[in-house]
């Protein structure tokens, strides 16, 4: 997806939701944005807002000395989503089919996003997931592609909402046992990491991998040569979130066994999807 005009004032939206997680003084922020405000000459129109992101949410970290200033709102957000996690697998033993269950809670799980959306109301998100379901369900189509799957890669996205995808990944193991969770290879926003993966066990779920990056989304010319090669042999990918959205949909390279698992949370992605923003998508990949 290539970037919207609408998208290059939330790059600084972005930042401006970094800095207000730390004790730099107003006026030291503000220097900060018109430091970082300078890459706009610079930035690829050309290149998905997931990447062009990254690369004005770096330069901040930089000029913030803190490179990880999402690291205790992360923590927080993975033992809010703990606290739901029995309940909700109840709901998903439950169901007349666990596998979709687990994969609406797992979308829901999606609306824990501090870098978006830091006022998330995660009752109503789970609510809202299962009474209403996808606007766009391929699920179908997501089905046959996991009956032949010898192994399935899962494209995280933020922490909390790691959580969520242990739901997903415990039924996914009926169909195939070899899961692959991939997470980022560095800090970005809230997005989940290695250490996310171990505090809420997901370890002991599926084989956790990171990206070899901390860039958002899958920007494969920045990933390690390990995750490539996880990438390239799976028979099957889910990419959780709007970045994996934004940076792998029509592309070739994740091709037809890609499906993207969201919920449109700003304007151009819900455009871009043809939905209504914060709708629920479930789709496969399509490549022209």
């Amino acid at each position: 997806m290539k970037q919207f005009i609408e998208c290059m004032p939330c790059y600084l939206t972005q930042v401006i939701s970094a800095l207000k997680l730390t004790d730099i003084d107003e006026k030291k922020q503000c220097e900060i944005v018109k430091e970082v405000s300078k890459i706009y000459s610079d930035i690829n129109p050309e290149k998905t807002p997931a990447e062009n992101s990254t690369l004005f949410l770096l330069e901040a970290y930089k000029h913030m000395g803190q490179p990880d200033p999402f690291k205790e709102a992360k923590k927080q957000s993975n033992r809010f989503a703990l606290a739901f996690f029995k309940d909700m697998e109840k709901r998903v033993l439950k169901s007349d089919d666990p596998l979709f269950t687990s994969i609406k809670l797992a979308v829901a799980g999606n609306i824990i996003d501090m870098g978006i959306n830091p006022d998330y109301d995660l009752d109503n998100s789970i609510d809202r997931a299962l009474k209403e379901g996808f606007v766009r369900n391929d699920y179908d189509k997501f089905r046959k592609y996991l009956e032949k799957a010898d192994r399935v890669l899962i494209l995280g996205d933020n922490s909390g909402e790691i959580v969520f995808d242990k739901l997903m990944v415990r039924q996914l193991k009926n169909y195939c046992p070899n899961i692959v969770y991939a997470v980022k290879g560095g800090p970005i926003l809230n997005d989940a990491t290695m250490e996310d993966a171990l505090e809420v066990g997901m370890d002991k779920e599926a084989e956790v991998i990171d990206t070899g990056t901390n860039y958002i989304g899958v920007v494969l010319d920045k990933c390690s040569d390990t995750f490539l090669r996880y990438f390239h042999s799976a028979d099957l990918i889910i990419g959780k979130g709007q970045g994996n959205y934004e940076s792998l949909e029509g592309t070739k390279e994740a091709g037809d066994r890609t499906f993207f698992m969201l919920r449109a949370k700003c304007h151009q992605v819900a455009r871009h999807l043809g939905v209504e923003l914060m709708d629920a998508v479930f789709c496969q990949n399509t490549v022209e």
